[in-house]
Order: structure tokens, then sequence, then C-alpha cells
């Protein structure tokens, strides 16, 4: 509006993402734990004790590591650049709960290592994470141990290998390697199986405690929407192009412990996914699509490898509904 010669205009204050949020991320981090801790006992109930001492050697070889290297950063530097235990505690729990309970405690204890050499190196080169260090640990390590000795089916089994995933009966195959008697297959995918990663044993009471989680925590729902809604609809399109039970489609692609686990606990890490809300949208369907991808060559876990594929393009999408900051719209019309 005008007022004489002069043009007063109106704007829009919105507060940082950081203030925008509303939660500590010390607050976060626990409240992350606690969310995690009925997805432990569900693991327990499933898979017996040896579930319970990959998370406790997880937790226990990030937060040993992470206190070497705290006092290395302060001999060197003067001063703690990583103090967030409770960050790296959390990352050890995602580790122990992302593995199969037959993996063998040594390479838990490896894959706990390198994540935490993986977390505190960003900070170190770049002062953020681009990479989920949980994740990229899981492609390195497993992925190395998988390509030299794939007896030991620890990133896929090599029964997967022999999968017809474009086939109505092949499907059927891969979806009875999952089946508990007497349950149905749809039925043993979505509510218990023995075949997952801990953190995924009950797809529904993942869905739940991840549901809660991202309300309680204001974790970016918006990723585990688009990623478990692109699976559904991707499920359905290949059910109906290959035909089978489309039903236990839908069960295999978005409950496999794999998916349901990390679309909430791994997905939506702050600092390596982005920030603008259309941008976690894309990102969730990018996931999605990579996901479903690797699932029909026979990479029933290549989650993880989508996650680290798009961890690459975050500060791409970073930009995508990025609001300007106040006057760079005029300077751009020359004004």
């Amino acid at each position: 509006m005008r007022k004489g010669d002069a043009v007063i205009q109106e704007h829009t204050v919105v507060s940082g993402p950081h203030v925008h949020c509303g939660i500590t991320k010390d607050r976060l981090m626990l409240g992350t734990l606690v969310a995690m801790v009925p997805l432990v006992g569900i693991g327990v109930a499933a898979l017996g004790w040896r579930a319970l001492g990959h998370v406790a050697i997880a937790m226990g070889t990030a937060a040993a590591l992470h206190g070497l290297l705290e006092v290395g950063e302060r001999k060197v530097s003067g001063r703690v650049l990583h103090p967030a235990w409770s960050s790296t505690l959390v990352m050890g729990a995602i580790v122990g709960l992302s593995i199969l309970a037959r993996t063998p405690y040594e390479v838990t204890a490896g894959l706990a290592a390198l994540a935490t050499l993986l977390k505190f190196g960003q900070g170190w080169l770049w002062g953020r994470k681009y990479l989920n260090p949980a994740a990229a640990a899981k492609v390195l390590l497993l992925g190395f141990l998988s390509l030299s000795s794939p007896e030991t089916g620890l990133m896929f089994h090599p029964h997967h290998l022999d999968l017809d995933m474009l086939s109505a009966e092949g499907f059927a195959d891969a979806a009875a390697f999952f089946w508990e008697w007497p349950r149905s297959p749809a039925v043993s995918l979505v509510l218990w199986k023995t075949h997952s990663w801990i953190g995924g044993v009950s797809g529904v009471a993942t869905l739940l405690v991840g549901v809660m989680a991202c309300w309680a925590l204001r974790l970016k729902w918006r990723i585990p929407l688009a990623f478990l809604a692109g699976m559904a609809v991707l499920a359905s399109l290949i059910a109906g192009i290959t035909g089978g039970d489309p039903l236990v489609r839908l069960a295999f692609h978005v409950f496999t412990g794999s998916v349901i686990f990390l679309a909430f606990f791994m997905a939506t890490e702050p600092q390596s996914t982005p920030m603008p809300e259309r941008a976690q949208y894309l990102f969730g369907v990018g996931l999605a699509i990579l996901t479903f991808a690797l699932q029909l060559v026979n990479v029933l876990g290549g989650s993880v490898i989508a996650l680290v594929i798009m961890n690459l393009f975050t500060p791409v999408l970073d930009r995508v509904g990025l609001r300007r900051a106040l006057g760079e719209g005029g300077r751009s019309h020359g004004r």
C-alpha cells in the first residue's frame, strides 16, 4: 500500500527451522531412545535374548568409541566438537535394531564402531552429517562382507538370488521365506516374523511406535508418509502387472523389517535429510522408488542403500521450497 510517495511493504516473519521445531536435540534423542524400548522388547520376545545382546553391544561400542574420540578432540583442538552423547547412543541403538539376530556379535560391534567414526568424521570434515552413519556403515561393511563371502547373507541371503520377484510364482516363494506357521504370509509379514531386522519383527508394532514418535517428537513425518505410501502404490502396480495376491505384495514391500523400521528411525535423521516440507515428500518418494527397484532385483534389505543414495541429494533438495531472504526477490528483479 502507498502512503504519499513511500511504498510500505508487508512481510511475514517466519522462525528459523531450529526455532520452529520447538524441541531440543537432547530431548529429541532421549525421546527416540524411549520410543525404541518397545521394539527391543518385541525383538527379545520373538528372537530371544540375542536381540538384546546386539543392541547392548552396539550401544556400548558406540559409547566407548565416542569417549575415546572425545578425548582426542580435546587434545587436538582443546575443546569437544561432539558433546552429544545422546545422539551417539541413539545411533548405537539403531545399529543394533537394524540387523538380523543371527548376525555375529563382532559384526555388530564393527558396524557400531564404523558408524561412530562416520558420525565424527563427517562433523570434522564438513561440520554436518551428509550421510546417515548407521546406513552408511551397513552399506560399507555388510556390502563388503556379502561380496567377499555371499554365504554369510548379511546384506542379502543367497536364497534371495534365486527368487523371481517379477512373476507371481517367484514372488510367492519370496513371501514364503517370511511365513510363520500357522499364520499366512501376509499376516506373518505384518504381525510377527523372525526373518527380519530386530526392530521390524512386528511391522504393525513398528508402525504404531513410529507414528507415535513422529507425533510426540515432531519427527519429519512427511518422509515416512511419502516413503510408505510410495511403496504401497508401487506394490499395487506390480501386483496388477504380474498377478498374485495384492495383499501379500503390500505386506511384503511395505512391512519388511528393513522398510518399516528405516522409515521412522533412520529416514527421519535430522541432518542428513531435507528440511523444507516439500523436499521431504520428494525425498520419501525417491526413497520408495530406489528401495522398490532394489527389492525387485532381490536386494531385499536394500533400503539402506537407497537411503545413502538419497542422502547425497539432500543438499539439492534443501533448496526446494526454501524461502528467500528478505529483499532477495526484489534484488533479483533489479530493484
